[in-house]
């Protein structure tokens, strides 16, 4: 037999398929996954570096959105008394500038006669709504409408005027008001067929059913000068305690009716027939007053207090049987049940009891020895009980009146009789504050207030009372321009733009490198051609000229400007001289707007006006930061989209690479058994040679 003297040396074990299959899905990630995943960062990036230059114009639009005009045209009061002596009243008043309504603007609105409910009207019939020099907005009903649809039609046509419907006794009514205050936006309303009762037009010689219920005002300020103000009375709420009431006392009959100044009467309905179920009744009810309990150490007292000051809310109490111990005159005096004029009185006793001092009042007999209702009114007099007795007389009956002398004039008086004397029995509850208005006096003139806050008397201007001023004080009150609120205003003008500017300028960086070769640093907005866009923008209207200040019509006039870092600087010097010499063109200068709403871009808007536009419409939906976020994320959904592609078709050729390893492994494995048969086979066949 022939030798064989080759051999196979090989030893070809099984392939690491996971390493190759790993290796070559890397390599192919590497030029198809990478560049997209790489793209997706820096679209990512770019988004939320959008989102932080939304949040800081955000925060710039809210800096400037509270520099109203107010902000620019405040004023200040200062008092000063300028009397002699030792006992001058000390800050018997303070002034508040501006701060109610009187000075604010207004819009018109206007309101049509009483429409019946369920009334229709008719599809194609039309409304004209024109606000001011405006064009007119034209309103076409689209088909059969109740005053609902009507409304609605208005609002959704953004015709400047706010529709809404208010119900009364003579049916329901279209409200339209103007939503911009003002005498320049005035409504006209030009109406047909089934809508002419809408119609309103003032100078129009036809007659509408159409009325004003709110004029339009233009803004204004305070009336600014020196004003000599005096107070001789503060303003009171009537205040009413009843005499001692033993604690765990009960009310078991009778009616209680309580009646603030000139309002009705109300009845009260206690749920508990205890002092703090009556408390509890007349707190839950529309009696005007407030209810309280308080306790002496030994006995009870209610004590009622009016809700408002001033001398027409009097307090009135009516109590009959358990509860006549509540009865109260606005006057102060205790009045007796009618009497007889014949009525003599011969048997029991009367007491009269002031506060908590009970005195017997004992009348003597007349000459015809009759004890009457005038000797009673005499004994009474002659108790020196603090109280003044007097008779009213009707013709046919009498009542006996006691009215408190100064020293009681807090406290409860009643009187208790028995026998004859038991039909003057009467209570009365004490007058601890009599109501009253407040006196004061302006430059002379007398003035009376309800309460101790006055308002607009002097027009623009609160006071606000404390103290009665006396023959040695000189109170002086001074209404001024507030130039410390305006430069605080201008500095918070400044500070919000650069805090905006400081903002931008850390997002758009560029930092060079200091290693040779090394590529500069930049922020993820430096190459964004929208920011810069965004910069301009607010630049250009920063220093925009504004017409009407009287020579002053930009920011340069008064002090404010650029610096060399992009920020603004403040010459306080500057400022302080334009707000001596024309404090109304600084106002004008940041808070000016033209009567043509529509006109945002007028010349006569002030720079916080046109500025809050600007920020109005740079983060609007439709702005150009929505707009560039918008197309980014746009092009994130499509690299997420080509991501999902690249790893489906990586996924896929990672189980074929697999596969075939796998299959060339199962070859390999195939190859060395045989080569192990043929080793085998070759030894065997060299022993038996």
């Amino acid at each position: 037999m022939a030798t064989s003297t080759g051999t196979i040396s090989t030893s070809a074990g099984p392939l690491d398929v996971a390493t190759l299959v790993s290796q070559l899905i890397s390599a192919e990630s590497q030029s198809q996954l990478t560049p997209l995943t790489t793209q997706a960062s820096s679209y990512n990036t770019l988004i939320s570096a959008y989102g932080s230059l939304k949040s800081a114009l955000s925060t710039y639009q809210s800096a400037i959105t509270g520099l109203s005009a107010a902000s620019f045209s405040s004023q200040k009061s200062s008092v000063s008394n300028a009397g002699t002596g030792s006992n001058l009243t000390t800050d018997p008043f303070t002034a508040d500038v501006n701060s109610d309504d009187s000075t604010k603007i207004l819009a018109q609105k206007i309101k049509s006669e009483g429409v019946t409910s369920g009334t229709t009207f008719s599809a194609g019939d039309s409304l004209a709504i024109k606000i001011g020099t405006n064009s007119p907005t034209f309103i076409t009903l689209k088909a059969n409408s109740t005053l609902a649809g009507v409304r609605d039609a208005i609002n959704a046509s953004k015709a400047g005027v706010t529709a809404s419907i208010v119900t009364d006794g003579s049916g329901d009514h279209l409200v339209l008001e103007s939503n911009t205050g003002g005498t320049a936006n005035t409504i006209k309303v030009t109406a047909n067929n089934s809508l002419s009762r809408f119609a309103y037009d003032p100078s129009s010689s036809t007659p509408s059913t159409t009325t004003q219920i709110q004029a339009p005002r233009d803004a204004t300020k305070a009336a600014s000068g020196t004003y000599s103000v005096g107070v001789t009375q503060l303003a009171q709420t009537a205040k009413l305690s009843s005499a001692s009431i033993t604690p765990g006392s009960t009310f078991e009959n009778g009616l209680l009716a309580i009646k603030t100044g000139t309002g009705s009467t109300t009845i009260i309905k206690p749920s508990t027939n205890s002092l703090a179920g009556i408390r509890d009744a007349i707190n839950s009810s529309d009696a005007g007053v407030n209810a309280t309990i308080v306790s002496d150490g030994t006995n009870d007292h209610l004590v009622l207090t009016a809700k408002d000051s001033g001398a027409t809310n009097t307090i009135k109490v009516t109590g009959t049987a358990d509860f006549a111990v509540f009865n109260s005159d606005p006057s102060g005096t205790v009045t007796t049940p009618n009497v007889s004029n014949s009525q003599l009185y011969t048997t029991g006793t009367l007491n009269l009891k002031v506060g908590d001092s009970t005195i017997a009042i004992n009348p003597t007999a007349n000459g015809s020895g009759d004890i009457d209702l005038t000797q009673v009114m005499t004994a009474i007099n002659g108790a020196g009980a603090g109280v003044t007795a007097s008779i009213t007389n009707d013709g046919t009956n009498s009542r006996l009146v006691l009215t408190p002398n100064a020293a009681n004039a807090t406290a409860a008086i009643s009187l208790a009789g028995s026998g004859d004397y038991s039909g003057l029995s009467v209570s009365g509850m004490g007058q601890l504050l009599k109501a009253q208005d407040a006196k004061l006096s302006i430059d002379g003139v007398t003035v009376t207030s309800p309460s101790n806050k006055v308002e607009n008397v002097i027009s623009g201007v609160t006071l606000n009372l404390s103290k009665v001023t006396t023959s040695a004080d000189d109170f002086t009150l001074n209404i001024s321009n507030d130039t410390t609120g305006l430069t605080s205003a201008a500095n918070t003008f400044v500070s919000a733009y650069n805090t905006l500017a400081k903002a931008i300028a850390s997002m758009t960086a560029q930092t060079p490198s200091t290693t040779l070769g090394q590529a500069n640093t930049s922020a993820p907005l430096a190459s964004e051609s929208s920011v810069q866009t965004i910069l301009t923008q607010l630049r250009n209207t920063l220093f925009s000229s504004v017409d009407g200040g009287n020579g002053i019509n930009t920011l340069s006039d008064i002090g404010i400007g650029f610096q060399k870092d992009g920020t603004l600087a403040l010459d306080a010097t500057k400022l302080s001289t334009a707000a001596t010499n024309n404090f109304a063109g600084i106002a004008n200068l940041f808070a000016g707007t033209d009567p043509d709403t529509t006109n945002t871009t007028s010349s006569k808007n002030g720079i916080v006006t046109k500025l809050t536009t600007l920020m109005t419409n740079l983060l609007s939906d439709t702005g150009i930061i929505a707009t560039k976020t918008n197309g980014l994320q746009a092009s994130l959904k499509i690299n997420q989209d080509r991501q999902t592609a690249v790893q489906t078709r990586l996924s896929n050729m990672k189980d074929a690479y697999t596969n075939q390893f796998n299959q060339l492994n199962i070859t390999l494995a195939s190859m060395q058994s045989t080569q192990s048969y043929l080793t085998q086979q070759l030894a065997s066949l060299a022993k038996s040679s």
